[in-house]
């Protein structure tokens, strides 16, 4: 009986073996942090993050500084831009250790941006509004460096469109939001 588990437990281990040893590699993923914190801009990460939100992303590239970047669709029309920043390296081995939020609003007339703006800017923490030539940007950002959660991601992402929704409703009286 002896002989036959050892030689049960020398085939197993053996076969085993050979099957890792023969298998072929997984696809390299992004690396996470210790503790399974996510420490950049991770695609992947917030792809899923925004698919649990039930967002959509519309559009996925890289700007002219080489900084990756998504826009994301939301409800009633408007679109917010997640952009990698703090960016080191290029190509596949590039890290940015923190992403930007942001939205852009063009003037209507219907509402005194300005007025928003400094109301926004007083009773809103998380967000930053400002003028960026003609257009009145929301920005918020967030900084990665030894890692967040993913539900602190996840909730930092959710803040930012609760208030993107908020300020779509003061700016534009009509949005469906």
């Amino acid at each position: 009986m002896k002989r036959i588990l050892s030689a049960l437990v020398l085939g197993l281990a053996f076969g085993g073996l050979s099957a890792c040893a023969t298998s072929p590699p997984s696809a390299p993923k992004a690396p996470i942090a210790a503790g399974g914190l996510i420490d950049r801009y991770d695609p992947e990460a917030i792809h899923s993050i925004l698919s649990e939100m039930q967002l959509t992303v519309a559009d996925e590239s890289v700007n002219s500084a080489g900084k990756p970047f998504m826009t994301v669709d939301m409800p009633g029309g408007a679109s917010l831009r997640i952009m990698g920043e703090s960016c080191e390296g290029k190509g596949k081995d590039q890290v940015c250790a923190g992403i930007q939020l942001s939205t852009q609003f063009a003037p209507t007339g219907d509402v005194d941006f300005d007025k928003a703006m400094a109301t926004a800017n007083r009773t809103l923490r998380p967000a930053k509004l400002f003028w960026a030539g003609d257009t009145l940007a929301y920005e918020r950002y967030l900084i990665m460096d030894g890692g967040v959660s993913r539900a602190n991601l996840m909730e930092n992402i959710s803040v930012y469109v609760e208030i993107l929704q908020g300020l779509m409703s003061q700016l534009f009286k009509d949005a469906d939001n």
